[in-house]
């Protein structure tokens, strides 16, 4: 389960913040081209700011 932690609408398409129970942290961005496949990034929720 994640909880949406905020949603930005941006020109290339919607950018979502989410974290998941685990406290993982994801970046996902979905573009607005019909065909085009959700791209998605993350770091675990114990690393903090500039820490790999």
């Amino acid at each position: 389960m994640y909880e949406v932690l905020s949603r930005h609408l941006t020109s290339d398409g919607v950018v979502t913040y989410t974290r998941c129970a685990c406290g993982r942290l994801q970046m996902r961005v979905q573009r607005f081209e019909p065909s085009a496949a959700v791209a998605a990034a993350g770091r675990d929720g114990a690393a903090g700011p500039g820490l790999p």
